[in-house]
């Protein structure tokens, strides 16, 4: 059974940002002793029941949706009942994972409902979900691509999870909202619906050398995004989720390019994050909306930074195709934000606690905590 993302939020006054991640069962336990507290459990599906009706068939009536999952429920109920403070949500997605199912004839509003019923079966065991819908390692398969369903699904499920009292957020990969992007930039601030694009950093950005092309040619790598979450973000709307997480750890981001490419201070490259997503915002073209009140095909990715999470990996990841950051430059960072803004980041998440050591010194959490408890309180 595997985790998805674990997160620290303590209750009340804030002095330190959250921490999430991903694991086992026994990891999870350890890792809230090391001082998390938020689970978000990977993964569940939504699905429908088997059937034999035509396409015509199923418009005329509503199929059966379900939530599919491989996860231990048991054993979720038996940490929640022992550690009660600790929050769990559900994510939904994963690289590879299923999309909803293309012709289930169900709203987001509805699958919503299928998950309520689920959970309420199951003595609502989750407190919330977590948007994880990513590619697939088949650049030709049909998840490397969201649909407009798929993504209208999430704004529905994602309003209606808010409305009725659940804990709402998402997890998009860099390059599925990616700040970092030229101002004035054309293409590169376009939505797309494709997750099979080469990756912008490494190929067509200024910064981008005949090496880090080379790289990427010799890899055959083609499974970044194009700013597809800002769609999801622009019409539920910002304050309908709780946090938001950049996966920083995403395979040649943007981020691991400006730190193990350009060699910029890990740092500086976190603060230019936060300062683009949460300060100055930066526009999204293309969009297929058609509220009245934007400008067409235009929005503006703007995160409050008490929504803000980043999100990092742990010992498995390489330093190249994957970025490595220390503890402690979250630390600086944190503490950087909170003396520039007045306040710090929501917190951070790192993938995956299945990678942890069995030593303090070989933990992310034991590590992230013990930088983070030092943090200033946030009034």
């Amino acid at each position: 059974m595997t985790i998805s993302k674990l997160v620290l939020i303590p209750g009340g006054v804030r002095k330190r940002p959250p921490l999430r991640s991903r694991c086992q069962i026994w990891q999870a336990e350890r890792a809230i002793l090391d001082g998390i507290n938020v689970i978000i459990w990977s993964f569940v599906h939504l699905d429908v029941d088997g059937t034999s009706a035509t396409t015509d068939q199923q418009q005329q009536q509503k199929i059966r949706g379900k939530i599919r999952t491989d996860l231990d429920l048991e054993i979720i109920r038996k940490i929640r009942n022992k550690y009660i403070h600790v929050v769990h949500l559900a994510a939904f997605g994963g690289w590879n994972g299923p999309h909803p199912p293309p012709h289930a004839n169900l709203s987001g509003k509805e699958w919503c409902h299928v998950f309520l019923k689920f959970n309420q079966d199951r003595g609502n065991i989750f407190d919330g979900i977590d948007w994880d819908y990513e590619g697939h390692d088949d650049i030709s398969s049909p998840t490397s691509r969201f649909t407009l369903d798929t993504l209208d699904i999430m704004v529905d499920f994602s309003v209606e999870a808010k409305r009725q009292g659940l804990i709402v957020s998402m997890a998009p990969a860099e390059s599925y909202l990616d700040s970092t992007i030229q101002s004035g930039s054309s293409i590169d601030a376009q939505f797309s619906f494709a997750l099979n694009l080469p990756p912008r950093a490494w190929t067509s950005s200024p910064y981008a050398s005949e090496e880090d092309k080379e790289i990427i040619a010799t890899t055959g790598f083609s499974h970044a995004g194009r700013q597809c979450y800002a769609y999801v973000l622009a019409k539920a709307g910002i304050e309908t989720f709780d946090w938001i997480s950049i996966q920083l750890y995403e395979a040649y981001s943007p981020f691991a390019h400006d730190v193990h490419r350009r060699n910029m201070d890990p740092v500086e490259a976190l603060m230019m994050r936060v300062r683009r997503l949460v300060v100055e915002g930066y526009t999204v073209t293309n969009v297929p909306l058609s509220f009245p009140y934007l400008s067409p095909s235009e929005f503006v990715v703007k995160i409050p930074m008490s929504k803000l999470v980043l999100g990092i990996a742990n010992g498995w990841a390489d330093g190249r195709k994957f970025c490595k950051v220390a503890p402690s430059s979250i630390k600086s960072s944190y503490d950087a934000a909170l003396e520039k803004y007045g306040h710090g980041y929501l917190g951070v998440m790192f993938w995956t606690i299945e990678e942890e050591g069995n030593t303090d010194e070989q933990r992310m959490t034991y590590l992230l905590n013990r930088e983070l408890k030092e943090c200033e309180t946030i009034k």
